[in-house]
């Protein structure tokens, strides 16, 4: 005897096929879904030991398939809470668009590019015109603090971030 008709609730099942697949699909909107669970229940019942005689083997696997179908909907629900908890933490809303904040590789290895590039080029520039830069740009100071705290005009200051900015888009021209 195989053990489809040694288990009484499996030839229950295997009668009743069909129509549990229609009551899963009315119950969870998609005849797909619908028989994934129903299977996910086949596997459940075959494997199953039901200790003691059920009265009703009918409604023991139509309460069978009612319970696989809230689990399968519980699970959804804790895989979109998952999802959009991800979607939360790795993108921004801007207006109604969201935007990701994942960088591709591509665009990551220009980046690393661009910036050996130009941190070769803030090293090239003489050593007064440099540190001018790092102050105004990097520690984000006013002309009036540099001119200040080095000890120039604010004229000077200026100069040397025309400076400094011109050899910096040439070589950030370069790049492309």
């Amino acid at each position: 005897m195989t053990a489809e008709v040694s288990n009484p609730l499996v030839s229950v099942y295997l009668e009743m096929r069909e129509e549990l697949v229609r009551f899963l699909t009315a119950r969870l909107g998609d005849r797909a879904t619908a028989e994934d669970v129903n299977q996910e229940l086949f596997v459940r019942l075959r494997l199953g030991q039901v200790s003691g005689d059920i009265a009703s083997p009918r409604a023991y696997v139509y309460k069978a398939a009612y319970n696989a179908a809230n689990e399968y909907e519980r699970a959804r629900r804790r895989q979109t809470v998952r999802d959009n908890a991800w979607v939360d933490s790795t993108t921004e809303k801007v207006g109604a668009d969201t935007i990701s904040n994942d960088v591709d590789a591509e665009r990551a290895l220009e980046a690393k590019h661009r910036l050996r590039v130009l941190t070769k080029a803030l090293s090239e520039l003489p050593p007064k015109c440099r540190e001018v830069f790092t102050m105004c740009r990097l520690q984000e100071l006013g002309h009036r603090e540099v001119a200040n705290t080095l000890g120039i005009s604010t004229k000077t200051v200026e100069k040397h971030m025309t400076t400094a900015l011109k050899y910096l888009m040439g070589k950030s021209r370069e790049i492309h």
